[in-house]
């Protein structure tokens, strides 16, 4: 994942965990405000999700693993 370039996904857990895992999340995109209308989109579905930066994954995948 390049961290050079700040990107944003929709996370879709139960609690809108942001330490979920990539299988629980959709793909990544570069415009932020594009991300927060797809998750107030599933939000009016009843849906909890959150909102997540590649910086966020990283360091959460650092802590993961043991080198955080």
């Amino acid at each position: 994942m390049d961290l050079k370039q700040l990107l944003w996904r929709v996370v879709y857990t139960k609690n809108a965990n942001l330490h979920s895992g990539s299988f629980c999340a959709g793909p990544w995109h570069p415009d932020k405000a594009h991300v927060e209308r797809c998750a107030e989109v599933l939000r009016a579905r009843q849906l909890e999700v959150g909102i997540q930066s590649n910086q966020q994954a990283q360091k959460n995948a650092t802590q993961w693993n043991g080198l955080g």
